[in-house]
């Protein structure tokens, strides 16, 4: 079955009230939220955590070089990767450095934990992900199927299963015997990919502007959507599953309806590219970051 493709002309500009940091001196390169809290990382080398506000609770002078990828879970820690090719895994709340974890030969790009926080996965640039036990951090498992960098990893809210999201233009699914199912659709480069609240869609975007969303049940494109007019580095779905963020190389955020896929809102006060944006737990909050190091906690209701 193909896949639906959407053109979609309707434009709505919505005015929410938003909080700007100063974030990163450089480009923030990823966030994530856990509870009251979110943790971005960036050029400088360093992880800062922050409550909804905006007010910086934590930083952490974290690796040597950029920091590529961050992410928080419930139970208080957070991981961190980057270029010089380790994992690293802090406590909240003072910082503490918890474990180094050492394999990756490459950047490592992605990190995701699992719904309950027990398990983390790590992808680099030599096209490999790591599965590690995020209770004793030992390794569980190394998978192997894209033949690019892997640019995003993420975890089923209901399954046990992830997604990762490729330099190779597809997107995989990976299950618990090391299995995996090719997702083909995109055209370029796939940045970055979200499951739905349900776990029955994912949804994907990248280099070629475009909105994929997936059936995870089977396996196969839903609809394909042009979201933007250049690159799309970023996609989130809410916690209610009501709607679907994306953002990338026009500054520009875009809110989708995620039963009819019809564009609902325009959020406009990035003036660099968006790198990453992640809703808050409840919903009522969306927090962006830019490649000239600002983030923006948008206020949605």
């Amino acid at each position: 079955m193909g896949i639906s493709v959407f053109i979609l002309l309707v434009v709505v500009l919505f005015s929410f009230a938003q909080t700007v940091i100063n974030a990163h001196r450089g480009a923030v390169r990823d966030l994530d939220l856990a509870g009251k809290f979110f943790v971005s990382c960036g050029d400088d080398g360093y992880i800062r955590v922050w409550d909804l506000s905006g007010k910086k609770v934590l930083e952490i002078k974290s690796h040597k070089g950029q920091v590529l990828s961050v992410a928080i879970n419930k139970r208080g820690f957070i991981a961190s990767a980057g270029d010089d090719r380790t994992v690293k895994i802090w406590r909240l709340p003072n910082g503490e450095l918890v474990k180094t974890l050492k394999g990756h030969e490459e950047y490592v790009r992605a990190l995701s934990f699992s719904r309950y926080g027990k398990r983390l996965a790590s992808g680099d640039d030599l096209w490999e992900i790591r599965l590690w036990d995020a209770v004793n951090w030992e390794l569980i498992k190394k998978v192997e199927g894209h033949s690019g960098w892997i640019f995003s990893i993420d975890f089923s809210p209901t399954q046990d299963l992830f997604a990762s999201a490729s330099k190779d233009t597809t997107v995989r699914l990976w299950y618990p015997d090391g299995s995996s199912v090719v997702l083909e659709g995109h055209e370029d480069f796939v940045y970055d990919l979200s499951f739905s609240p349900d776990g029955e869609k994912l949804v994907s975007v990248g280099n070629d502007g475009y909105l994929i969303v997936w059936d995870v049940v089977k396996r196969q494109g839903l609809f394909k959507i042009k979201a933007h007019e250049g690159a799309v580095y970023t996609v989130h779905y809410s916690p209610k599953g009501d709607l679907i963020a994306t953002a990338g190389f026009d500054s520009v955020i875009k809110l989708w309806d995620a039963k009819t896929f019809a564009l609902v809102g325009t959020l406009k006060g990035h003036k660099g590219s968006v790198t990453r944006l992640r809703f808050s737990p409840d919903g009522k909050k969306l927090v962006s970051g830019d490649d000239r190091g600002k983030i923006i906690i948008w206020n949605l209701k």
